[in-house]
C-alpha cells in the first residue's frame, strides 16, 4: 500500500519527473487484424498484405525488440523509475496483437487509469490478458481508480455504413454507433487533455473519456489535417511546460493556438523530414515516429539511437537525449511513448 507521499498512480503531464511505468513485451506479437478499409486508412500501403489472421511478426524481429525493451527497462531503472511488466501471452492463439504497446490501451489521468474502448476487435482482450494483474495490484490501493472498458457485444457494428457518404467529405474508418477510442489519441497538459478524432477514436469515445476522468479534468479536440490519423503522439510532442514540437504535416500552429493551454507556449514545427528506412521494416508507422519519445523529466528524453538529427534538434532547447536502440520495437507499431504507461510523475 502507498501513502500520501508515495502514490502508486499520479500523473497529470507528459514531462514531469517520471517515477513509475508499465513497460510492454514484444514476444509472440502478431500483425493486428482489421477490416481492409481500416488497414488502408491507417497502415503503410507496401505492407497491406501482412495484416492477415494469426500472422506472427518475424521471430528474430520480436527477439530483437524484446532485447531493446530490456535495455530501455534498464535505462528507466537506472534513473530511479519503477518498472512493471505484463504477462506473456501467445497472441496467435487469442487472435490478438501485442503486449508491446500498453499506451494504446491505458491512460493515466491524475490517480485514475482509464482503459481504452478499442475500435479494433483483435485488441478487445489485450488489457485483460496481459495487464490485468498489474491493474489489480495497483487497485488494491484505495487511492487508485481503474475504469475498465465496457465489453462490446458487436464490435463489427462500428463499421456499418462506412463508405456510404455521397458528399465527398472525409470519412473516418469507424462510425459513431458506440464509444471507441485509443488512449494514445490523447496527451495530458495538467487538467486539460488534448486529443483528436481519428480512424480509431470517435465522438462517443471522447464523451466516454470525459465522463471517466476525475472531476476537474477536461478533454479538448485538436483539429488535425491527417486523414490517416491514428494516435496523436507523433503529431505533437510537449517536451516541458511551455515548449512543444509539432508535425507540420499533420497540424498547424493556428490549430494549436485555438486551445487556451497553448496560447503562451513556444510552438516549433519540426524542420526536417524523417529519413527513409527499409530494415527493419516500418510495418505500421511512418518516419514521424521519431517524435514518439519518452520524457524522464524536463531535461532528459529517451530517443531512438538512429534518430541523431532529432536528438541534435532537441539539444538546441537544452535537452539531454538518452539514445536507446528501438527500431525493432518500431517495426511492430510504436516507440518509447507507445511502449509505456506512465503511472507516476512526481510533482504533477
Amino acid at each position: 500500500m502507498s501513502n500520501s507521499s508515495t502514490p502508486l498512480v499520479s500523473a497529470d503531464t507528459e514531462w514531469s519527473p517520471l517515477r513509475s511505468v508499465i513497460l510492454g513485451h514484444a514476444a509472440n506479437s502478431c500483425f493486428p487484424q482489421a477490416p481492409s478499409h481500416m488497414i488502408k486508412a491507417t497502415m503503410p500501403e507496401e505492407h497491406f498484405e501482412e495484416f492477415r489472421p494469426n500472422h506472427r511478426f518475424p521471430a528474430e524481429l520480436l527477439q530483437r525488440a524484446d532485447e531493446e525493451l530490456a535495455q530501455f527497462a534498464s535505462i528507466l531503472q537506472e534513473h530511479g523509475v519503477r518498472v512493471y511488466r505484463p504477462k506473456s501471452v501467445d497472441w496467435s492463439k487469442t487472435g490478438g496483437y501485442t503486449a508491446a504497446m500498453p499506451r494504446d490501451g491505458l491512460l493515466t489521468v491524475g490517480n485514475t487509469i482509464v482503459e481504452a474502448c478499442f475500435a479494433w476487435e483483435c485488441r478487445q482482450q489485450e488489457i485483460d490478458l496481459a495487464f490485468a494483474n498489474i491493474l489489480d495490484e495497483l487497485e488494491k490501493d484505495s487511492s487508485v481508480k481503474v475504469v475498465r472498458a465496457p465489453k462490446v457485444a458487436r464490435p463489427e457494428a462500428l463499421y456499418e455504413g462506412i463508405g456510404s457518404r455521397q458528399d465527398g467529405a472525409h470519412e473516418w474508418a469507424i462510425n459513431n454507433s458506440r464509444p471507441a477510442f485509443d488512449a494514445a489519441d490523447f496527451l495530458r497538459f495538467g487538467k486539460t487533455l488534448i486529443g483528436q478524432l481519428s480512424n480509431v477514436t470517435n465522438e462517443k469515445g471522447v464523451e466516454y473519456l470525459q465522463n471517466a476522468v476525475p472531476e476537474g479534468y477536461t478533454v479538448e479536440l485538436l483539429d488535425v489535417t491527417d486523414e490517416h490519423a491514428m494516435h496523436i503522439d507523433a503529431t505533437i510532442l510537449p517536451l516541458r511546460q511551455g515548449l512543444l514540437i509539432y508535425n507540420p504535416e499533420r497540424v498547424t500552429e493556428a490549430a494549436l493556438r485555438k486551445h487556451k493551454v497553448f496560447q503562451k507556449w513556444d510552438l516549433h514545427a519540426y524542420p526536417h523530414l524523417p529519413s527513409p528506412r527499409e530494415s527493419p521494416p516500418r510495418y505500421m508507422t511512418s518516419g514521424w515516429l521519431l517524435m514518439n519519445v519518452l520524457s524522464l523529466d524536463e531535461k532528459k528524453v529517451v530517443v531512438e539511437a538512429g534518430d541523431v538529427e532529432f536528438a541534435e534538434y532537441i539539444k538546441s532547447f537544452g535537452f539531454e537525449p538518452i539514445m536507446c536502440p528501438f527500431q525493432h520495437v518500431n517495426s511492430i507499431g510504436g516507440s518509447f511513448h507507445c511502449a509505456t504507461v506512465d503511472l507516476v510523475r512526481q510533482g504533477d
